[in-house]
């Protein structure tokens, strides 16, 4: 009998995290025998948690130093009677490949989530990659061309994109184009490109004074301060809310009119597909696998990077019309049914444990 152990550095609210809860839901669903492990088991988000509880999974939060986490995980691996083991992430994958030293039956399936990772982390992957996983889940096309090019294994590495949970609802959209809310969500880090995107919004703003544009931002992180300062000199600040982890993103994108994305490099962005699922049209830097996501002129708009002029003109063609931004709400929200599905992910995961088997 196939028994599944998936673990994640820990349960905090992020992109990894909320895949590896779909997926054990999805598995269990399934009457596949998972459970779950936290190396870092003080680090949980209260809603992840309440998932895990509601949802009855066994959770194994691992305490104490390195070394005792090690040895309770593989107690774990062996009480269980394990068989394969699902890692998120650099730290998840280590540990994961280590056990794999000492129990050469158990199969590892590593994960990596971006195209592009530090100096540091990129080879230590690799190495974990080519001598200690049986299989790395990539969620994004891009990365896995990149990285094999640089050295990667490619018999071992696999794309399996993201899942997410939608209800066909699309947002209610507002009878004039006068007053136009422009909404991003995404950790205030460099990777997002908040400078860009506030440029983009202060020259659309400039440039469009008969309209009501404001910007809402949804995020948390180490930057929150430079994009505030930013807001504040380029005297955009009146015209934007700024939402510090809020516990309801979908009613702020419902809110919206249009969603931008100005990430420098991206995996699969699960921002982009929440805000596709709430039916909004995208515009969104050509990086990672935001081509998968975004059919240009079909749901919205790939543009370069930091091109504020080419970024502030697809938002302004988006601005002129109700009806072109309704019918690029219902084109996501069909890209995502058709490509993005749970059902999809599931089969992609249950040929992939019966390859490895």
């Amino acid at each position: 009998m196939m028994r599944i152990a998936i673990i994640c550095k820990t349960f905090l609210k992020g992109g990894a995290e909320k895949q590896a809860l779909i997926l054990i839901k999805l598995l269990v669903e399934r009457g596949i025998d998972v459970c779950l492990i936290n190396w870092y088991g003080e680090k949980i988000d209260q809603r992840n948690l309440k998932f895990i509880v509601d949802n009855s999974f066994r959770y194994h939060p691992l305490s104490g130093n390195y070394f005792r986490k090690l040895r309770d995980f593989r107690k774990i691996l062996l009480h269980e009677e394990i068989s394969i083991i699902v890692s998120y992430l650099t730290l998840s994958n280590f540990v994961s490949g280590i056990c794999k030293i000492f129990s050469k039956n158990i199969r590892i399936i590593g994960g990596i989530r971006n195209e592009k990772l530090p100096f540091y982390k990129f080879y230590f992957e690799k190495l974990i990659h080519n001598y200690l996983n049986d299989a790395t889940v990539f969620n994004n096309f891009s990365g896995k061309t990149k990285f094999e090019k640089r050295g990667f294994n490619p018999e071992k590495a696999y794309v399996i994109q993201n899942a997410i949970e939608h209800t066909n609802q699309q947002s209610e959209y507002k009878k004039t184009d006068d007053d136009i809310v422009i909404v991003s969500v995404g950790r205030f880090v460099k990777q997002k490109d908040y400078k860009t995107a506030l440029r983009s919004f202060s020259k659309i703003v400039e440039r469009n004074k008969h309209k009501n544009f404001e910007y809402y931002i949804v995020g948390y992180g180490p930057l929150e301060n430079e994009v505030r300062t930013l807001a504040e000199q380029l005297k955009i600040d009146q015209k934007i809310r700024i939402f510090i982890n809020p516990p309801d993103i979908n009613s702020i994108l419902k809110s919206s009119d249009i969603f931008l994305s100005t990430s420098l490099f991206e995996g699969v962005s699960n921002s982009i597909m929440e805000a596709m699922v709430a039916g909004l049209p995208v515009v969104a830097t050509n990086v990672g696998d935001n081509s998968h996501l975004i059919k240009d002129g079909y749901n919205g708009f790939l543009v370069p990077c930091k091109n504020v002029d080419t970024i502030v003109e697809k938002l302004e063609h988006l601005s002129e019309s109700v009806e072109l931004r309704k019918e690029f709400g219902k084109n996501s929200l069909e890209i995502i049914e058709t490509d993005f599905s749970k059902v999809k992910l599931l089969n992609s995961y249950l040929n992939l444990f019966a390859k490895l088997k």
